[in-house]
């Protein structure tokens, strides 16, 4: 089938062969392979012959394309903010509105062409200016679920070749980092369970966090989530710990440790690691950007054989 690519003004940019692989309701999936010369976005780098697999939509206002290397090798999604796609007998039309998002195997999420679209956002009618945003903020969630599930089945696959099981140390994400890992049907082969520990009685008392380390950096400090992760070892018994303590917002924040300030700490049977974030979006969109970075953090080291 033939797919093209216009412009928001109709004009065709480009157009390309395809397989259709599925049709489910209002979806398409079809399978393409990159004839263009190879491209390195930086973030991306196509080459001549990759696979990608895409998904376009009669109801909603964006497409998603994985790309894959000839090999099969995921290199990423990207996502096209663009009017509802037209399927007819010869193939998908599908006009581009100038606003992207791309998500990394590893979980890393950009969004792309904000000033182009901001220079071209006058030139559409002031309620399709912000339905493209919104359709922004859906394209940002499909990246992310699909992203999640291919973290979770990583995940999972790792800790089970292993032998070994997971636990967590939460604070600022309540919960959220248990409950990403638990998603997957079968986690409680290796998830044993999580301690919220919000309070600082609470990681003192369950966790073992040191009154000296609270007093002296912080319950929002690299030491507090590396104390975390030690104490959830211990507590439940389990062979990693992740743990995360921040500020969500929108109150809490200082010039020191301004709002939106992650820790994540890790430990395995080999070795402890730390992450520090810096959020910008309000409180429930940092709590869940933590939880995300969390299962990323695990995602490398297992990958590394941390």
């Amino acid at each position: 089938m033939l797919i093209r690519k216009l412009d928001p003004l109709g004009r065709e940019r480009t157009r390309y062969e395809a397989e259709l692989i599925e049709a489910v309701g209002e979806r398409r999936t079809v399978r393409a392979i990159w004839q263009l010369p190879g491209m390195a976005l930086g973030y991306l780098s196509i080459e001549t012959g990759d696979i990608v697999i895409e998904d376009f939509f009669e109801d909603r206002g964006y497409n998603v394309m994985a790309f894959h290397g000839a090999d099969g090798a995921l290199k990423g999604w990207y996502a096209n903010v663009t009017r509802p796609a037209r399927f007819h007998d010869a193939g998908i039309d599908w006009e581009d509105l100038i606003l992207d998002a791309f998500m990394s195997p590893d979980g890393e999420l950009r969004i792309l062409d904000e000033e182009e679209f901001a220079e071209h956002r006058a030139s559409l009618a002031p309620d399709e200016a912000v339905q493209a945003l919104r359709s922004l903020d859906l394209a940002v969630t499909d990246l992310r679920e699909r992203w999640r599930a291919l973290a979770n089945d990583a995940i999972a696959a790792a800790l089970t070749a292993r032998g070994w099981t997971i636990g967590t140390a939460e604070s600022c994400t309540g919960g959220h980092i248990g409950d990403l890992l638990t998603d997957r049907s079968g986690s409680s082969a290796y998830f044993l369970g999580g301690i919220i520990a919000y309070a600082n009685a609470v990681k003192q008392a369950r966790l073992g966090v040191r009154a000296e380390t609270l007093e002296r950096h912080g319950a929002v400090s690299a030491e507090t989530a590396l104390e975390m992760v030690r104490g959830a070892r211990a507590a439940l018994g389990v062979d990693v710990a992740i743990s995360a303590t921040g500020i969500a917002g929108p109150g809490g924040g200082t010039p020191e440790k301004p709002v939106g300030l992650v820790y994540l700490g890790l430990a395995t049977p080999t070795a402890e690691r730390v992450e520090r974030h810096v959020w910008t979006g309000e409180r429930v969109a940092n709590k869940h950007a933590s939880a995300d970075a969390a299962l990323g953090l695990l995602l490398r080291a297992l990958r590394g054989n941390a």
